[in-house]
C-alpha cells in the first residue's frame, strides 16, 4: 500500500460548502458571504482549520454568531407576519383635502417596492415587535408601503426608520405638503437599508450608519444627507463637521498605543505575574481543612495541637 506524502496527508481535499454554512453566510452577510464562499476562500479556510486549533474555534464561533443573527431575522419575519401584513392603511390626516387624501391612500406598486420589502423584512419585523411592547398603533402608508408605528416613546429624534418600519409619535397635525417630504426622506432610508442588507447582511446598514454618525453626527451624517436634509426636517449645518477633529483624536490615540505598546505589554505581563503569584499563595482545599482542624483542637483545650511548627502537635487534649 503506497504511503502518501506529508502534503497529501495535511492538505484536505476541496469540498463544496455545507448547506448550513452556506445558508448562514448568505443570509447573515449578504453578497459578502457569497464572496467568502468562493472555492479558493473555502480551501484556504480548510487549510487553516487543519493546522490551527484556534482557527477551528473562531470558525465555530463565527457560525454560532451567524446562526444567532439569522434566528433573529426569522423572529423578525414572524413579527412582520403577525403585526405588519394585516396592518390597515393609514387614514389621511384631517387637514388633507379630497385629492390629497386619495393620493395619501393610493397603494404604490412595482418590483422594486416588493424587493426592498422582502430584503428588509427581518429588521422591520423586529422593529414592529419592539413597537408592540410600547402599545404602538401600526398602519401602512400606502404609496410606498412603509409601516408606521405611532408610539409615545421608544424612538430617536422625530422618528426612526428600521427596514421599512417607521417608529414615530402619535401626532397627525401635519399638512400634506409637510408629510410628503418626510415620507420621501424615510423611503430613501429604506433604500439604504435594502442596499446595506444586500451587500453585508442585516447589520450592514446600521453598522455603516453608526460609524458615520460617530464621525459626522446629526445633519453632517452622509446617509441623512443622501436621504435629504430638508425633507427630513434637518437644518442645514453652518459649521464644518467634527470629522477631522475626531479622526485626529483617533489617530493620536492609535499613535500613543503604538508608541507605548512595549510599556503596555510589560505592565500587562507584570499584572499577570502578580495575579498568578496571588493565586499560588491561596491555600488549597487540603491545607484549608488542616488549618480548620488545628483551630478546632485549640478551641477544645489543646494549645499545642494547633501548633504547626516541626515537632509540635504531640500533645493530647486535656481531660480536665
Amino acid at each position: 500500500m503506497a504511503v502518501g506524502t506529508q502534503d497529501d496527508v495535511r492538505r484536505p481535499q476541496a469540498e463544496p460548502p455545507g448547506w448550513v454554512e452556506g445558508t448562514l453566510r448568505v443570509l447573515g452577510t449578504g453578497l459578502l458571504g457569497i464572496w467568502h464562499l468562493r472555492p479558493s476562500a473555502r480551501r484556504a479556510r480548510a487549510d487553516r482549520r487543519t493546522t490551527c486549533g484556534g482557527c477551528r474555534k473562531r470558525h465555530r464561533r463565527l457560525l454560532r454568531a451567524l446562526g444567532g443573527l439569522v434566528a433573529l431575522q426569522v423572529v423578525g419575519i414572524a413579527g412582520l407576519v403577525a403585526f405588519g401584513l394585516g396592518a390597515p392603511v393609514c387614514p389621511p390626516p384631517p387637514t388633507l383635502n379630497r385629492e390629497e387624501a386619495i393620493a395619501y391612500t393610493t397603494a404604490g406598486e412595482g418590483p422594486w417596492l416588493r424587493t426592498r420589502q422582502v430584503l428588509t423584512s427581518g429588521q422591520t419585523g423586529l422593529a414592529l415587535l419592539w413597537a408592540r411592547t410600547r402599545d404602538a398603533d401600526v398602519c401602512r402608508f400606502a404609496p410606498n408601503g412603509t409601516l408606521v408605528a405611532r408610539m409615545e416613546s421608544g424612538y430617536a429624534r422625530g422618528g426612526t426608520m428600521y427596514g421599512h418600519a417607521f417608529l414615530t409619535s402619535p401626532g397627525q397635525d401635519r399638512t400634506y405638503a409637510e408629510l410628503v417630504p418626510i415620507k420621501r426622506h424615510e423611503s430613501r432610508h429604506t433604500v439604504q437599508w435594502t442596499v446595506g442588507t444586500a451587500l453585508a447582511g442585516p447589520l450592514g446598514f446600521p453598522v455603516a450608519y453608526s460609524l458615520d454618525e460617530l464621525f459626522a453626527p446629526g445633519a453632517h451624517n452622509h446617509f441623512e444627507r443622501a436621504a435629504g436634509l430638508t425633507d427630513g426636517g434637518y437644518a442645514a449645518p453652518d459649521t464644518p463637521p467634527p470629522t477631522v477633529v475626531r479622526v485626529f483624536l483617533v489617530l493620536v490615540l492609535l499613535g500613543v498605543v503604538t508608541f507605548e505598546r512595549h510599556r503596555l505589554g510589560r505592565q500587562l505581563t507584570l499584572l499577570r505575574a502578580h495575579l498568578e503569584h496571588q493565586r499560588r499563595r491561596r491555600p488549597g482545599t487540603g491545607l484549608a481543612a488542616t488549618l480548620a482542624e488545628h483551630r478546632r483542637l485549640r478551641q477544645i483545650g489543646c494549645p499545642s495541637c494547633g501548633d504547626l511548627s516541626p515537632g509540635a502537635g504531640s500533645g493530647s487534649p486535656s481531660a480536665g
